[in-house]
């Protein structure tokens, strides 16, 4: 499977923590990546990534015979979920143009990004589809990462569909809908999320809601987020941190974890204002998001990353 240049695999895996969550798994001594990828046909495969001279190396397996047409199809959902299509040159670009504005000192505030520059940083792991990207988003507001871990890991394990090994795939809205309510609180400890897990499965299979639209690039970003924050439960946090996995990265998606590392990183007594944040990344304009996150995750990239 052919990258661009430069590419770094774990880079875009450890992006954020998605890799963490089911039914992601991630082999960083090895550097493989693997998850079950449902295909259009309702066919569940166990799909497998690894560096390889030249570019990556792609493996489907399948109960029975994998079609040409499958497979491709299988690849297609592999390139989307690295990104590898995104193009990143007017990032890289402007990136460039910044560092040299920051290294000459007229830029006090513009953070350091000569790390992503050199390492080829700023594509982010995303879900096969938005629906699973919606769903996770909600199981990480206002909860602990661990809670996060165990919400989706019981998702896939009681309607999650079998893949060839026996590992489950993220499970289809259809699947969601069914359920009660109470099913959400009980069973997957979804507390005050669990209303609205309901009644996005329920929009999203009776067709009344196409998440997967969202991904027109043609969709002005403002409507895209208005139309996110539209979404029962999405506040601020969740619909600008769905942008961003939409490739939209105008908005910050500030919540407690980075509005405390920021202050951290910058030296400063108190928590920086949310307006004197915007500022600092404003230069970037529609980048201003990544900017951000490039900064606050620099250090996961090192020996011995601190996170998860």
């Amino acid at each position: 499977m052919r990258v661009p240049d430069p590419f770094d695999l774990d880079l875009v895996v450890r992006s954020h923590g998605w890799y963490d969550l089911a039914p992601w798994r991630y082999d960083a001594d090895r550097r493989v990546l693997s998850r079950p990828l449902r295909l259009a046909s309702g066919r569940v495969v166990a799909a497998e990534l690894a560096e390889g001279p030249g570019g990556l190396l792609f493996r489907a397996l399948a109960t029975g015979r994998l079609g040409a047409a499958e497979a491709r199809e299988a690849q297609a959902q592999a390139r989307h979920c690295l990104a590898l299509d995104e193009d990143l040159g007017p990032f890289r670009a402007l990136a460039a143009e910044l560092e040299a504005r920051r290294a000459s000192g007229r830029g006090r505030d513009l953070p350091d990004l000569r790390w992503a520059l050199a390492r080829g940083a700023g594509r982010l792991l995303r879900s096969p589809t938005v629906w699973e990207d919606a769903v996770k988003t909600l199981c990480t507001t206002n909860c602990s990462w661990s809670l996060t871990r165990v919400m989706v890991a019981r998702l896939c394990e009681t309607l999650g569909e079998p893949g060839p090994g026996g590992e489950r795939a993220f499970p289809a809205p259809e699947a969601l809908a069914a359920r009660p309510e109470r099913f959400f609180r009980d069973s997957i400890r979804a507390g005050y999320r669990a209303p609205f897990l309901r009644t996005l499965a329920r929009q999203v299979a009776s067709g009344r809601l196409d998440l997967e639209a969202l991904r027109r690039p043609a969709l002005p970003t403002p409507e895209l987020l208005e139309r996110l924050t539209d979404l029962d439960g999405f506040g601020p946090y969740a619909s600008e941190h769905l942008a961003r996995l939409l490739g939209r990265h105008d908005f910050l998606a500030l919540d407690s974890w980075t509005r405390q590392r920021l202050r951290t990183l910058r030296g400063r007594r108190r928590q920086p204002t949310d307006r004197a944040v915007r500022r600092w990344y404003a230069p970037y304009g529609p980048f201003a998001g990544l900017a951000m996150w490039l900064e606050v995750t620099a250090d996961w990239f090192g020996a011995a990353p601190p996170w998860p």
